[in-house]
């Protein structure tokens, strides 16, 4: 049998599935891999990834992409393998290559914007797809172009998006895909309609019970929501996005106790579901059961002590119980294993930072801020990193003074004052705060959160006030002055803006945001609809907003600015800027926050 023979059965047995059967194809001729050329390096790292052995198929890819640097094909698979192992940024890198040397290579602009998507480049990926579906449209690229544009809450086009998919090669994906951009919408019932065709069809999915749960949560029958994921988990056992779900569901509803029950029982059933265990510690971790969540991922690390998710979960959770110097070397060993991985290495800085060690947390933070330089977390943590040492550097991205600033809300067309507005505009956003608990993932505790954009509720009051916004958003861009390109903040500025999500927050007694920052903004905001008597008349400035001061005490950063919240104010700030709400002790408090970016 010929080398070339060899390969070529590799090929095939790798078509039809057959992962063993292809290296020992390739063993014929090379029984030491390494040694084979570019083709058959490529192949053993595809085989590799099939795997799920990750490191290795990615060192057989960067061989092969060595040996022969002109072939997009190496870089596609590498890329294609680095968003497999969860690493989709460096992933998109890679693939952004392979584009550039081979823009007509079959299937690279699929590729790039795949994982350019799941890296959060949604911008980067809709451009891709744009000049692929010039050349030919086709239900693959109007599908992942209607997930690009409601990445970008574009939600209006990714629904003609996914409709002209669906005329060209209609699939129970983009159908999907569909009520889940129908419910962004506010059409649930709409919604419902497509999901009940999903499953007249025969199509089933966890995705599909997920979608849902989430619709008969936006139709205020929460009941019937915890029910779908319920029977989700019982179909789908070791499904992650299912258990989660289920927990949220159960948590929003009020059970703060056993909200994880179901998901933890699965987890033990499935000692080695490093994903699956990993993903319920973080649910503990966020509810502020730290002791849980610890026990969690120290049994996962006694049966995978080098497996760098739980490593790098087990050191963030350590950092926040106060034990960060306990915690360092599980976030050192995490990014020593994964360097590309931005998440982690944000983590270890903070961890620096917690310590007292800015200038070794700049060292982690600059090569980040550097790639990615509207990165709003980033930005954050530079920010931190220069007060820690005392560079000047830190006033110019934080003057308070000039980038927090307040403004009266003009009264909408109709209303007496903006009193009466804010009346109306209470009522409305009470009929859409249905749930009893706040989200997991989100900034607030003791109060709920609207699980719909308010940029797609078609309510008169809430259009009015979204309407309002436009006069103080453009004061404060002129506020900014001439932009300044080396500048995060005001060098972004256009002359115009677009929002890019909006939401109610209603906060009760003992009430709070713990510190936090918007990573999808560039302009954050809080705007008061009602405000307890307590913020007045209450000691120790209690509701304020605070400006300045990390989620965790970190030495060199306390609050630098304090504001009064006022029924009818709005507060402009930088996305970047950690601010947080001083918890008030009696009374109920709603804001309608959002985020802007340049339009």
């Amino acid at each position: 049998m010929s080398q070339e023979h060899d390969i070529i059965t590799a090929e095939r047995c790798l078509a039809s599935g057959d992962v063993e059967g292809a290296e020992h194809a390739l063993r014929a001729s090379w029984p030491a891999l390494e040694q084979g050329p570019a083709s058959v390096l490529h192949l053993v790292g595809v085989i590799r990834r099939k795997q799920g052995r990750w490191a290795e198929a990615e060192v057989f890819l960067r061989r092969a992409a060595a040996a022969e640097p002109q072939q997009a094909r190496h870089l596609i698979a590498l890329g294609e393998t680095l968003a497999q192992a969860g690493l989709p940024e460096p992933g998109a890198d890679i693939l952004a290559a392979a584009l550039a040397l081979e823009p007509r290579f079959p299937g690279v602009r699929i590729a790039y914007a795949r994982v350019a998507l799941a890296a959060g480049r949604a911008a980067e990926a809709l451009s891709a797809l744009e000049l692929e579906l010039a050349e030919r449209p086709h239900g693959a690229a109007l599908e992942l172009a209607a997930r690009a544009l409601m990445a970008q809450e574009r939600f209006e086009e990714a629904l003609a998006s996914v409709d002209a998919a669906l005329a060209i090669s209609p699939s129970a994906t983009s159908l999907h895909l569909r009520a889940t951009i129908l419910a962004s919408l506010g059409r649930n019932q709409d919604a419902l309609a497509d999901l009940d065709r999903l499953a007249e069809s025969g199509a089933v999915a966890p995705a599909h019970a997920f979608t849902r749960g989430t619709v008969l949560s936006n139709l205020t029958r929460a009941e019937e929501a915890e029910a779908v994921f319920y029977e989700a988990v019982r179909h789908w056992p070791q499904n992650v996005n299912a258990h989660r779900a289920l927990a949220n569901c159960r948590w929003m509803r009020g059970d703060a106790v056993g909200f994880t029950r179901d998901f933890e029982v699965a987890v033990r059933e499935n000692r080695d579901a490093v994903a699956m265990r990993v993903a319920c510690a973080d649910l503990l971790r966020r509810a502020d059961e730290r002791e849980r969540a610890e026990e969690l991922l120290r049994e996962g690390l006694a049966h995978a002590p080098n497996d760098i998710a739980l490593s790098a979960s087990l050191g963030v959770l350590l950092d926040e119980m106060d034990r960060t110097g306990e915690g360092l070397p599980y976030l050192r060993a995490a990014v020593a294993a994964a360097p590309a991985s931005t998440q982690i290495r944000g983590n270890l800085a903070c961890a620096l930072m917690r310590l007292g060690r800015g200038d070794e947390a700049l060292r982690e933070i600059e090569p980040s801020r550097l790639a990615q330089p509207l990165n709003q977390e980033w930005i954050c943590y530079e920010t931190m990193a220069l007060r820690q040492i005392g560079s000047p550097r830190y006033r110019e991205l934080c003057d308070y003074d000039l980038m927090v600033r307040a403004y009266d809300m003009p009264t909408p067309p109709g209303f007496a004052n903006i009193a009466a507005f804010n009346e109306a505009l209470a009522a409305s956003l009470n009929k859409l705060h249905i749930l009893a608990a706040h989200p997991l993932d989100q900034s607030l505790r003791g109060g709920s959160q609207t699980s719909r954009s308010l940029l797609h509720v078609d309510d008169p009051e809430v259009r009015a006030y979204l309407a309002a916004l436009h006069e103080p958003i453009h004061a404060y861009m002129d506020a900014m002055g001439k932009p300044d390109p080396s500048h995060p903040w005001s060098g972004r500025k256009t002359g115009a803006y677009r929002l890019v999500g909006a939401w109610s927050v209603k906060l009760k007694p003992d009430g709070y945001h713990i510190n936090h920052l918007h990573p999808a903004g560039w302009i954050s905001s809080a705007y008061y609809v009602q405000v307890p008597d307590v913020v007045e008349t209450g000691e120790g400035r209690q509701g304020w907003i605070k400006f300045g001061e990390p989620r965790w005490p970190t030495p060199g950063c306390t609050a630098e600015k304090i504001v009064r919240p006022v029924a009818g104010r709005l507060v402009l700030f930088p996305s970047y800027m950690w601010h947080g709400t001083i918890p008030f002790s009696a009374g109920e408090r709603m804001t309608a926050p959002f985020d802007a970016l340049p339009g």
